[in-house]
């Protein structure tokens, strides 16, 4: 009577045959794990299904790296000239657009070059107006040739002086607004405007007010996040699967489930002795600021299916999922879908070798896969 009733029991729940795992080109044998979806839930989360088959798969190329300033985006920016920190007009954390001032340097030597330039100015007025009086004198013949060409000469020169008077000021960072400016008669203190040559983030301040500085020194980092680069370490033995141009799939921590894709830019000819790796560069575009530098990522390039040796049987990656740490797939059934597992071998792109549980020709769900494993664990 008891095994009546545990057959009965069985045969509402739906028991099924042997457990033996089955090998990739053999037959499989059932397995518990049928799942039936309604069809509700199918209409709002639809199930694609994949027939499984053979295809070129070459082995992606898992590393890791950081996260960098982009060194074409990126200024140290300095004085041209030695003096003070006079005044400050932009911390850490400020965003600025090219040309901006950053500090303003006073310097007794920038006070020099100013009181030059506007000598050489004045003289060079007083020698046009005497070089247009000798050439009225001439015309009239009250005045020599000879007297004209030296007033010429004196005039070219005082032009010349001031020419050179205002690319010394320019090599002091002063602009044309600041040269306009003591044309008008404005009194600068010798002061020199600081500028960011590019447009970014002020990162680093390296000065205070007040402070004596040099030439050699630095006083603001800018840096334009919208551009990073992301450095990876390649190991001597993947070198030959790795290409200029190859996509790649970046994670971090910082961002659990988001991937980030971008394209290999730059591989780095020499390894390095002690470490047997090579360099690679990513250019990734920050304009949303997903990353930042200082951040650690892990990477997958992916690999070209074109320059892979054999072919293998393989389905795509979302129609594998986990459970308690194994791997499985929902084959598709005259009734539904049913849980099979499955050994996984290498990946490569958008595939995953199946080394063991499946058979060319059968079909397994892709999109719609989470859904059946949802209704699986419930």
């Amino acid at each position: 009577m008891k095994s009546c009733v545990c057959a009965l029991w069985m045969g509402i729940a739906g028991c099924t045959g042997s457990s033996d795992a089955s090998v990739a080109g053999t037959a499989p044998a059932p397995k518990a794990g049928a799942v039936a979806v309604t069809q509700a839930a199918q209409a709002k989360n639809p199930i694609a299904a994949f027939t499984v088959k053979k295809a070129r798969l070459a082995a992606d190329v898992l590393v890791v790296g950081s996260v960098s300033f982009d060194q074409n985006h990126y200024a140290l920016v300095g004085p041209l000239v030695d003096g003070r920190v006079s005044k400050l007009r932009a911390n850490v954390g400020d965003k600025v657009r090219a040309g901006q001032t950053l500090a303003e340097i006073e310097s007794a030597e920038v006070g020099q070059a100013q009181a030059t330039y506007l000598s050489a100015r004045a003289r060079g007025g007083a020698a046009d107006a005497n070089l247009n009086r000798e050439r009225e004198l001439t015309a009239q013949h009250i005045s020599s040739v000879r007297d004209r060409e030296v007033a010429e000469a004196q005039a070219l020169s005082e032009r010349a002086e001031a020419k050179a008077s205002i690319e010394r000021l320019r090599a002091f960072g002063l602009g044309e607004a600041e040269i306009k400016a003591l044309d008008g008669g404005a009194a600068t203190g010798g002061r020199v405007p600081l500028k960011a040559p590019i447009s970014g983030t002020v990162v680093e301040r390296l000065v205070t007010l007040g402070q004596a500085v040099q030439r050699a020194d630095d006083a603001f980092k800018v840096v334009n996040l919208d551009h990073l680069w992301v450095m990876l370490d390649l190991y001597e033995k993947d070198l030959r699967r790795v290409h200029v141009g190859q996509k790649v799939i970046l994670r971090s921590e910082a961002r659990p489930g988001e991937e980030f894709v971008a394209a290999l830019t730059y591989i780095n000819p020499i390894v390095d002795v002690k470490t047997r790796t090579s360099h690679a560069r990513v250019e990734f575009d920050n304009a949303q600021g997903k990353l930042a530098p200082g951040q650690f990522v892990s990477a997958r390039l992916v690999a070209d299916p074109s320059h892979a040796p054999i072919e293998a049987l393989a389905v795509p990656r979302e129609a594998v999922q986990t459970v308690d740490g194994k791997s499985l797939v929902f084959v598709k059934t005259p009734t539904g879908y049913s849980r099979r597992d499955v050994e996984l071998g290498l990946s490569g792109g958008e595939l995953v070798e199946i080394k063991r549980g499946l058979v060319e020709g059968e079909e397994v769900a892709t999109q719609g896969a989470f859904l059946l494993k949802s209704e699986l664990l419930r």
